[in-house]
Order: structure tokens, then C-alpha cells, then sequence
């Protein structure tokens, strides 16, 4: 018996899991193109990095836009009103400046609603719980596992604010739940939220919001950033246009750029990340995040790090799944994973506690699946999943709409033999017989030689109906960007800042080696980016005080 809503390879071409309430977990980012990349670095440690090869690519043009209609005068540009763009504009007008804030979707919020929480050291909550880490173990921590091609002393600079930080968001009812131990670190802090929320990051990107429309800043929704302009090594402006196709140019001493990176942009990844391999790709999180800062970061002069086109991969996704859905939860199960040649190529509990590495070694596969028995199914039903996922998927909660869930989509097939299950979506019956023969010795001696999964998960492949779902490898955002020096200053290709242009959250590309820390520092980049549109802002005062 065979059971499959489709029987061909599903190739995911562009199109996304339909992420109902977007997604990503900031603990909380195909033709290969042009061009190349390697890892991330930063100036003040004496960066390499340079503007691409391809600058004048099709997908570094920028949009053309006319003369302006209307011009505006003020002391700091805000591109993007995600969360690095609301925490600078609120910073910035704390500090008594004259802030415009250009936001090229109907709302503030962007993709930091998908966040669950983020990273802080030395929090009033984690001495409640009994963690006192020290800064300097956390940023040891960090640049060690980024073999130190970020900046140190930008490290310093952000993890050094992160626990005030946690203050300040407070003081603007923006709440904390609890600091939760995520890879050994109790460190992430998570939010609270309402019973009726969608999510905890919508409720605290709500309180965030409503905390940046009570500033006097002039924020211009439906309106886009075009193009930063400098002269003489300093910014002057920006160039915008609304959605009425209205151009305006705002006068300002001071841009911050905080626009989100580029996940939405497939064309773009796969031409800044050539060693994507993976054929099903799905982006989890809100649409929007084009690249459009990078580009105009760029366009400006400024030099991309090393490593731009590192991407925050998270791993599987049943193709067609909702995020947060018990469906999504099954596809990540420490059961059997295997690639385009029926082969294993990972401890599948590696994504339990490094879900960032379990997505690069997917992203490195053709294509990926995962397979479990009906029985495996039925105990997920009764006493959810077998490890933890994120907030939404926890041991001993039941997801008990799981069947029903996997049954709708397309990509999930479902045989009474290994042999027939190769064969539904076009796998050499022999080699995953082969592969699942060899991983139920494993099972039995409980012990993997090969991956050193842990014997607790080593659940064999020994009794039909099995199931088997073609995944996409999900990334939650884009983790490189524009170079900075340890004041969040952009930097030129000649290694020198470029007056008054600041670079914040995903636009950045100095903070990371070639993937999230999710293990060593959850919701890293959630932190960074509130700290980073908040240290900016600082060091921009600082700036504007000395013209």
C-alpha cells in the first residue's frame, strides 16, 4: 500500500512554507551566481573584505526613482521599523533627537514579531535564577565559536548593554516571562505574552510599537528608502519614495540602516551564497526583507564583510507545513534523516540543541528527508513530540493534530515497505534499504559509531506503515551584511568609517562567523537587534555633539 498526495519529487522553486504568523526563533534568514563569499569579519580587526566583483549584477540595482517633490529636514534617517529600527528611534528621540523614521510596509513591526525571545548577560532575571556568567565568558564564548573573525571589542560593546537593555525594554512594556536554559546557557530570555496574542513575538513587538508611535518622531509608513546619499566621506540624507510613487528627500546628518536583511529575496541569497545546495529552500518569517539596505549600503561605498551571504538555516519543514504547527514539529523528530542518495548525513538530534548546524548540514544535501513509523506517529498523538521544539512543541503535550495535519500535505508519503517508500519519491529502494538496515543495528546495539547520536533517540525503521516527508530546509534570516566597526559605524573599502552611516540587526554582517549561535548565545540575534539600533544610536549622538 501506498499512500501520497503527489508522485514526483515536489521542488520548492521560491515558494514557502505557508508560515501562518510568519516565524522565525531569533534565540531570536537555485542558480548558483555571483558573488562569491567565505566567512564573516570585522574593520576594527582588520577585515579583507571588499564590494562584490558583480556590484553591477541585476541584483544589486537599485529601483530608479525621480527627482523629489518634497524634502525634509532632521537630525537621523531611520531606514526600516522592525525591531533595530524601532529600538534606534526610540533611543534617538530619548536623546532629544529630531528622528525620521521610513518604513516601507503599512506597519512597524517587520519580521520581529517571529521572535521568541532574546539573548542578555548579567539580566536582573538570570541573578534571580541563580546564573552569574560573566560577560567576558560569553563573548569568549562567542568569538570562539566564530573563530574569531567578528570584532571582540564589538562583542564587548553589545554584550556589555544587553542587561540594561532587558531594563529598558521593560520600562517600555515590553515584557519577560522567564530566562530559559537553551545549548547550556541560561540565557535566553523569552517574552511574555497574552492568552489572546498570536505569538509572543507579536505581542512584544506590539508593546515595542506602540512605544515608538509615543515619540515625536515622524515615522512615514508606505515608504521606502531609494537611495543613501554622501558627500566627502559623510552621509547627507536619503532619497524615498512612497507608495503614491511620491519622492521625497530627507535631509539628515545621521542614517541608520535597519532594513532587515535579505530573506525574502531568493534571487539574491542564492547569488551572495553560492554554496547553498539544497533544492527545496523555505523562508520563515515576513515577507519584505529584500535587501534593499544592502544594496543601498553598498551602492553608498560601504564594504561588505566576509561572509555576507551567511544565512541563519534552521533545518527541516515538511514542505507545505505551518510554522508553530504540530506538522512542523514532526518534520524536525530525531528519527531517520537522509539525503538525494538515501544516505544519512547528520546525528538528527544535533537539532535539538543546535538547530543552526542541523540547517547547514541540510543546506549542503540536494535534497533531505525524514522518515518515521506509524507507531513513532501515534506516540507524538498521545505524548507529544520525542524533543523539544522551540516554545510551540513540547515532551508530554500531545500533537494530537499531527495525522491530520501531514495527511493534507503533498510532500508527506506513507508505504508499508521501505522498498515502496523509496520509491514514492524517487529513492533507490536498495540504498535506503541499505541505509535503513545498517541504522537499526545502531538501534539495537544502541549505539551510532558513525554520527554519535544519542541512544536515547536511536528509534529503529523496523515496522510499517512508514512515512516519509519531503523537507525543504527553513531559514529564519540573513545573518550577513554590510561591514562595521565596534561604534556600528558602516566602513568603507578602505577600512574607514563613513561619517554619520550606521549599520544595525540583519544589514550588518561583522557579528557572525559562517552560522547562528544559537548554541553558545540564544536569541543572539534578537538581541542585537535591539542593542544594536540602541548602541548606534549612542555613538551617533556622540557623533552629532562633535560636528
Amino acid at each position: 500500500m501506498i499512500k501520497s498526495g503527489i508522485t514526483r519529487r515536489n521542488f520548492l522553486t521560491g515558494a514557502s512554507v505557508a508560515a501562518a504568523g510568519a516565524a522565525a526563533v531569533s534565540m531570536l534568514g537555485c542558480s548558483s551566481g555571483t558573488p562569491a563569499a567565505s566567512e564573516e569579519t570585522a574593520a576594527a580587526e582588520g577585515s579583507t573584505a571588499t564590494n562584490p566583483t558583480a556590484v553591477d549584477d541585476s541584483v544589486w540595482a537599485l529601483e530608479e526613482v525621480g527627482e523629489p517633490t518634497e524634502t525634509i529636514d532632521c537630525d537621523v534617517c531611520v531606514i526600516g521599523g522592525g525591531g533595530t529600527g524601532m529600538a534606534a528611534t526610540i533611543q534617538a528621540t530619548e536623546q532629544g533627537l529630531n528622528v525620521v523614521l521610513l518604513e516601507k510596509a503599512g506597519a512597524l513591526g517587520g519580521a520581529f514579531s517571529a521572535t521568541e525571545g532574546m539573548f542578555g548577560v548579567g539580566s536582573h532575571w538570570q541573578e534571580e535564577a541563580g546564573e552569574h556568567g560573566t560577560v567576558g565568558e560569553a563573548v569568549r564564548r562567542c568569538v570562539n565559536y566564530h573563530h574569531y573573525i567578528p570584532s571582540t571589542e564589538l562583542y564587548y560593546n553589545f554584550f556589555n548593554q544587553t542587561a540594561e537593555t532587558i531594563d529598558w525594554l521593560e520600562e517600555h512594556d515590553c515584557t519577560f516571562r522567564a530566562v530559559v536554559d537553551y545549548g547550556g546557557n541560561l540565557a535566553w530570555h523569552v517574552y511574555y505574552y497574552d492568552e489572546n496574542a498570536s505569538s509572543p513575538g507579536a505581542y512584544f513587538t506590539d508593546s515595542l510599537r506602540v512605544a515608538t508611535e509615543a515619540t515625536n518622531a515622524n515615522i512615514l509608513l508606505n515608504t521606502g528608502a531609494k537611495k543613501i546619499l554622501v558627500d566627502n566621506g559623510a552621509v547627507t540624507g536619503v532619497i524615498a519614495a512612497d507608495s503614491d510613487g511620491k519622492v521625497i528627500q530627507v535631509n539628515a546628518p545621521v542614517v541608520m540602516l535597519a532594513s532587515g536583511g535579505y530573506s525574502s529575496n531568493m534571487e539574491f541569497l542564492h547569488a551572495v551564497s553560492p554554496y547553498t545546495v539544497n533544492k527545496n529552500l523555505v523562508s520563515l518569517g515576513a515577507p519584505g526583507r529584500d535587501g534593499d539596505g544592502i544594496k543601498m549600503g553598498v551602492d553608498a561605498g560601504v564594504a561588505l564583510s566576509e561572509g555576507y551571504g551567511t544565512v541563519m538555516w534552521c533545518g527541516p519543514a515538511a514542505i507545505g507545513a505551518q510554522w508553530a504547527t504540530d506538522a512542523y514539529s514532526a518534520s524536525v523528530q530525531p528519527t531517520l534523516w537522509v539525503n538525494q542518495n538515501a544516505k544519512r548525513f547528520i546525528a538528527e538530534d544535533l537539532w535539538i540543541g543546535n538547530f543552526a548546524a542541523g540547517g547547514i548540514a541540510c543546506r549542503d544535501q540536494e535534497l533531505t528527508y525524514v522518515i518515521f513509523r506509524e507507531q513513532d506517529l501515534a506516540a507524538w498523538e498521545a505524548n507529544g513530540p520525542y524533543g523539544t521544539v522551540f516554545t510551540f512543541g513540547t515532551p508530554g503535550v500531545p500533537m494530537d493534530e499531527a495525522r491530520s495535519q501531514l495527511e493534507s500535505l503533498g510532500s508527506v508519503h506513507v508505504a508499508d515497505t521501505v522498498e515502496e517508500l523509496a520509491e514514492s519519491v524517487g529513492l533507490d529502494p536498495a540504498a535506503l534499504k541499505a541505509t535503513v538496515d545498517e541504522y537499526n543495528g545502531f538501534c539495537e546495539a544502541g549505539e551510532d559509531p558513525i554520527f554519535g547520536k544519542a541512544a536515547e533517540y536511536l528509534t529503529p525503521i523496523d515496522e510499517g506503515p512508514f512515512w516519509i516527508l519531503e523537507v525543504a530546509d527553513g531559514y529564519y534570516t540573513t545573518v550577513g551584511g554590510l561591514e562595521i566597526n565596534e561604534k556600528l559605524e558602516a566602513i568603507d573599502n578602505e577600512h574607514m568609517p563613513i561619517k554619520g552611516l550606521y549599520v544595525g540587526g540583519c544589514d550588518t554582517g561583522s557579528l557572525y562567523g559562517d552560522s547562528y549561535d544559537v548554541a553558545t548565545a540564544p536569541g543572539s540575534q534578537a538581541s542585537w537587534a535591539i542593542n544594536s539600533g540602541r548602541l548606534a544610536m549612542k555613538n551617533a549622538g556622540e557623533y552629532l555633539a562633535s560636528l
